[in-house]
Parts: C-alpha cells; sequence; structure tokens
C-alpha cells in the first residue's frame, strides 16, 4: 500500500447561467426532465451515440449513456420539488477530487418562464472548469429554450 498526499488546495467556483423560455414553467420542466437527449447533447453525433438520460427520483441519476453500456453520471438527484426546481451531486465524472451541487430552478414570470442553474464546485479543478462547466449548462439550456418553443 501507499499514501499519497497532494499538496493542491481545495477550491470554490461558482458557474452560473440561465435562459428565459416562452412557456410555462410546467411544461419547461416536464421537457428538462422527459427529453434531456433532446437539449443535453454537445453535438448531433453525440446526441445519437451517447443519450442523456434522467432518472426523475431522489436517488435517481442525470446520465449520459455509453455506446459500451455503461454510463457517465453527472449528477444523483438530491432534491426535487416539481415544475419549480431540481438539485443535482456528484462530481460530473472529473478524475480530480472534487464536488458539485448543481441547482436547476424553474420560475414564472409574467412572460414564461426563467430557467436558472447555479452550479457549485469544491475541490481540485482546473482553472478552466468553471467557464467550461457555464458554457455547457448555457448551451444545453439555449437547446432547452428552442425545443420548448418549437412545440
Amino acid at each position: 500500500m501507499s499514501t499519497k498526499t497532494i499538496e493542491s488546495p481545495a477550491r470554490i467556483a461558482v458557474a452560473a447561467c440561465e435562459v428565459h423560455i416562452d412557456s410555462t414553467p410546467q411544461s419547461v420542466y416536464e421537457l428538462f426532465i422527459n427529453e434531456p437527449e433532446n437539449w443535453f447533447f454537445e453535438n448531433e453525433e453525440s446526441k445519437s451515440k451517447t443519450p442523456t438520460r434522467f432518472d426523475c427520483k431522489i436517488g435517481g441519476k442525470f446520465y449520459i449513456e455509453l455506446p459500451d453500456g455503461g454510463f457517465n453520471t453527472i449528477g444523483e438527484v438530491t432534491m426535487l420539488k416539481p415544475g419549480k426546481k431540481i438539485r443535482l451531486s456528484g462530481d460530473c465524472t472529473m478524475p480530480q477530487a472534487v464536488l458539485m451541487n448543481m441547482t436547476i430552478s424553474f420560475e414564472g414570470t409574467e412572460s414564461g418562464t426563467r430557467v436558472s442553474v447555479d452550479h457549485r464546485m469544491f475541490g481540485e479543478f482546473d482553472d478552466s472548469a468553471p467557464a467550461e462547466f457555464e458554457e455547457g449548462w448555457q448551451d444545453g439550456l439555449d437547446k432547452l429554450k428552442v425545443l420548448v418553443e418549437s412545440r
């Protein structure tokens, strides 16, 4: 056996983004949980080869299916307030020692729904990680907006 101490300091960061969608909070929430493969993907190839899934229950997983039958868990569901809020916790498949809490809120406005993501991370991560998570979430939210408003 061997024990190793890493001198990398633990850090905290927050990545946040939002989008306004012309629909009700309940409709947006339902597409968020029921069709993640249609809004949370990197490109058209990954959309079909590694689809995203959401197991909507406490302890359920928000994950990406892999072609070999495995999966990468983005986070585990730790809070559900249907039509209002979801919280996920996990490591987003990062190899470093890191914990992430992601809160997705669906807030009704006069003209639709404001969907916001508050993605907090604690532990070891590269300087670029917070911006990359923000970019990824914003891309997904923009795709969610197109999906919801096209129906």
